[in-house]
This record gives C-alpha cells, structure tokens and sequence, in this order.
C-alpha cells in the first residue's frame, strides 16, 4: 500500500470512529431521557438525521449500542486514575486528584446517560466485557489507594472495603447530579475528596 492510499485509509477511518463517537453520544443522552427499554433505534437515527440502515452499518443493534457505551465511559475513567497514577504527585495527592478526576468523568453528558443504564440490561457475554472492563479500573483505583494509605496514619485494615465504600460514595453521583446546579463537577470533585481523605485520617 503507497503512502496515499494508507492516507486515505487512515481518513476513512478517522471520519468512521468520529461518527460513531457522535452516534453513541447521541444514544447515551436518548437512553438518559427515555430509558434503554423505552428508547429505539429509530430514536437515534431520527437524532441524527440518518436512516436506520445507516445506523447499522456503525451499530449492529440496541444492545450493542449500550454495550459500546459502557465500555466508551469506563474508557475515559480508566484513562483519567492512569494518567494518575503515572503523575508525578505524592500518593496523597494522587488519591485526591483521582477522585477528582473520576468525578469529573462521571458527571460528563455521556457518561451519565451511559452508567445510568444497568449492564445488567445487557447479553451475558457483553456484561462479562463490561465487568472485565470495570474490574481494570478498580484495581488501578485500589493501587492508588493503597499507596496513599501507606504514607498515612489512617486505619489500615479492611483497606479493599474502604476503597469500595469511597468508589460507591461517588459512583452514585451521576444518580443526582444535575448539570444545571450551582457546582461544577471540579467543584464537586474537591469537596467529595477533601470530605473522604478527610474522614481516613480521621480514623488514623
């Protein structure tokens, strides 16, 4: 292949990988409205202005469309802990970033609209993938966790539980946060980790 044709390969599936992002933004804010049981394809195209063969030939069903939701959304959450991870911060501070973080990521237009739909709606084999997916960031979550409580005076036992009890204290966040209030998700991020930290060293 000549370096022009690789180019133009390499445009195609740019444009391809953009729409679909457009098209899974779209579906994510329809299943936020209605519902993944109440929302259709025919929802989506008509969002798009697109026919629902068009649809298809970047979604293979509804299913798939959640399905791909989910895994965009952990995506972004499991970029946001391992750019981190790898920061230069102390590990304190890399807890507190990553709650931020985190925050910052569940409470986008897409992401809410993806997590609020169960991935138990979802086929068993698409769940495992969805599961697999999350169990990757709760382990990256979990490295950054314990690396902060090691440089703290902070309760050290049931560390895994406590880590699931902060990561279940803001994963529920996208349940009530409302884009329109008077905090923005930073805002929200800061308050949420200086209140968590804060109740560790409390413990210490």
């Amino acid at each position: 292949m000549n370096m022009k044709s690789f180019e133009k390969k390499n445009f195609r599936q740019i444009r391809y990988e953009d729409k679909k992002s457009q098209i899974l933004k779209n579906a994510a804010k329809i299943f936020a409205k209605k519902g993944f049981e109440k929302a259709t394809m025919e929802d989506v195209s008509n969002e798009l202005l697109m026919t629902k063969g068009s649809l298809y030939h970047y979604i293979k069903s509804k299913e798939d469309m959640l399905f791909q939701c989910h895994m965009k959304a952990l995506g972004m959450s499991i970029r946001a802990l391992e750019e981190t991870l790898n920061s230069d911060l102390p590990p304190r501070m890399k807890l507190h970033k990553a709650i931020i973080r985190h925050i910052e990521v569940i409470t986008t237009e897409f992401v809410v609209g993806a997590l609020r739909q169960q991935e138990l709606l979802l086929p068993k084999h698409m769940q495992e993938k969805v599961i697999k997916e999350r169990d990757k960031f709760e382990r990256i979550f979990l490295k950054i966790f314990r690396e902060a409580i090691k440089t703290e005076h902070s309760n050290k036992n049931n560390i895994k539980m406590t880590a699931y009890a902060i990561l279940g204290a803001i994963n529920w966040i996208p349940r009530w946060y409302s884009a329109e209030g008077k905090l923005s998700p930073t805002q929200i991020g800061e308050m949420m980790a200086d209140y968590l930290i804060g109740k560790l060293e409390s413990k210490g």
